[in-house]
């Protein structure tokens, strides 16, 4: 029915699955650009002007086969050992049909991997005396407000970058409406566990934990982070604007799969990105990710220069919830890099051991780009890899081969399982699909006239929908303007609503009318979204009356 779309909301998903995977995932993108790869790429890849050390002979053959495998048009590799880069290059093209190569300074969207520069860059505060980790949100932020009380009063800074305040992630409450004010309106959201008993991945706490940046220094997040990170660490070519993407040469395009065939996209709605810029909105290349990964490698030093103190990065590396199995992110990430023992959150990294080592790592997800950022300190090894096709997890077979490869462990090759997971998804998505279908009623017609459902309807956490009679048929739109659907009578006062952005797929909206024939309530049973209905559309950065 859906498309997998948006930011991570579990290891990196603005997943939909939210800045990397949503809690309730809610679109699903499937493969299918092998042929395609095939032809318009065969040599793009040996993009790479140095050899692959001793160790990683055969890795170039091995990534190719498992981008023909994802489907991934362009993919940017670094790995770092020692403080020296030991392997920058690119693979595969940055847009299908087009000739132009991915190199190492070829700009991926890295995603949820954002959220550590926002960590690191509230340390820098830390370590000037101007802010605590266990400042209370309330004393910076003197809106914030949840739908408890309590946490309210005692929320911190560290619950909103641990994921531990019992929220999880709104997912497509801000992912298909306009962010703004989504922060404000967060008050309006009730929680799923207890305070500080359970992870639950939340990118919209993670916005709001950015905002102290402003609040103290004055100035935007994005100059603030290319001052104190990009610049000292020569990421020059690294950005965290739409504008600024662009305005760059040799950026990657996104991709995914249109209506069952592989596909340019475009990137994820600019106003939001912007807005979710701190959670998921930052543009990188293998060479400048490189030198982000030598400095958390080093205990914050970069060529000669300290960058951040070790007790900033000692707190981002450090387990601070545990993750337990049996919960969505809790089973994806341990399929994602099995042969832990443990797994945990620090503070905008990832926090597990592999046959005896200690990783460190995130992954990354927006529409079309996916990446993973996997550091082992003991080891002093930091691998990424950033791909321009939507949900490819090519990105944890490299790796799983990188790390056994550097740190001499048993070679197993993870790709079938991760093939097999994805098989599994999609057949549980057909079959849903087809549950829907079965349900149309060709000759029935709308009980009410299609006047009737025409109106405005509104959220007070995921904002506006209308539903607008043109031309004789009904017209949905919702805050984020690639989420405008056309909608087609399907049984009794439930119609399917057919994306015209076709990246997004289709969805199921029901309206609910009550005894004198009004519809007053309308659902999208796809993203398990409710809007009740209203006289004008509520603004977008105020809260409901």
């Amino acid at each position: 029915m859906h498309h997998r779309a948006g930011a991570d909301a579990g290891a990196g998903r603005v997943t939909m699955r939210p800045l990397d995977h949503v809690q309730g995932n809610t679109m699903r993108a499937y493969p299918g650009l092998a042929l395609l790869l095939i032809l318009a790429a065969p040599a793009a890849w040996a993009a790479a002007p140095q050899s692959a050390p001793a160790k990683l002979q055969g890795l170039d053959g091995y990534v190719q086969h498992v981008m023909r495998d994802w489907h991934v048009p362009g993919l940017g590799l670094a790995i770092v050992e020692d403080g020296k880069v030991v392997l920058a290059r690119g693979y595969g093209v940055r847009e299908l049909g087009k000739p132009a190569k991915v190199d190492a300074d070829t700009l991926f969207d890295i995603g949820s991997n954002s959220k550590a520069f926002t960590v690191a860059a509230l340390g820098t505060l830390v370590s000037a005396g101007k802010l605590d980790w266990n400042t209370p949100v309330t004393d910076e932020l003197e809106d914030f407000k949840l739908e408890s009380p309590y946490v309210t009063q005692h929320v911190t800074l560290r619950d909103l970058l641990t994921h531990r305040t019992g929220y999880c992630d709104p997912g497509a409450a801000w992912y298909t409406g306009d962010a703004d004010g989504i922060v404000h309106r967060m008050r309006w959201q009730e929680p799923e566990y207890g305070f500080r008993t359970t992870f639950c991945y939340n990118n919209v706490q993670y916005l709001a934990a950015s905002r102290f940046i402003p609040a103290i220094t004055g100035k935007s997040w994005n100059d603030y982070v290319a001052a104190q990170l990009f610049q000292p660490l020569d990421m020059a070519r690294t950005v965290g604007t739409e504008a600024g993407v662009a305005t760059a040469s040799n950026v990657a395009t996104p991709h995914g799969k249109v209506d069952g065939k592989p596909a340019v996209i475009h990137r994820y709605w600019p106003h939001n990105m912007d807005v979710f810029a701190a959670v998921g909105g930052i543009w990188s290349s293998a060479n400048d990710m490189s030198h982000w990964m030598q400095m958390l490698l080093a205990n914050g030093q970069y060529d000669g220069k300290r960058v951040l103190d070790r007790q900033v990065v000692d707190a981002m590396e450090t387990p601070q919830m545990l993750i337990r199995s049996g919960t969505g992110v809790g089973d994806e990430i341990r399929a994602w890099m099995p042969g832990g023992t443990f797994y945990t959150y620090g503070m905008g990294l990832f926090v597990q051991d592999d046959h005896g080592h200690g990783i460190v790592w995130h992954a990354g997800d927006i529409d079309g780009m996916a990446s993973a950022v996997v550091l082992v300190p003991e080891a002093h090894l930091g691998i990424v890899v950033m791909e321009n096709m939507d949900h490819a997890e090519a990105r944890f077979a490299i790796v799983a081969r990188v790390l056994q490869a550097m740190l001499d462990l048993r070679p197993h090759d993870l790709e079938p399982a991760l093939l097999a997971a994805l098989r599994k998804d999609e057949t549980r998505s057909a079959a849903m699909d087809k549950k829907f279908a079965a349900t149309r009623e060709r000759a029935s017609k709308p009980p009410l006239p299609l006047a009737d459902y025409a109106g405005n309807y509104s959220d007070k956490l995921a904002g506006n929908a209308r539903v607008a009679l043109e031309h004789g048929h009904l017209v949905l739109r919702l805050g984020n303007p690639d989420f405008t659907g056309d909608l087609e009578p399907w049984h009794d006062n439930t119609f399917r609503v057919t994306w015209r952005y076709r990246f997004y797929g289709d969805d199921y909206a029901t309206f609910d009318v009550d005894a004198l024939k009004r519809p007053l309530r309308l659902t999208l049973a796809g993203m398990s979204l409710h809007f009740d209905r209203t006289k004008s559309p509520t603004p977008s950065h105020t809260s409901p009356k």
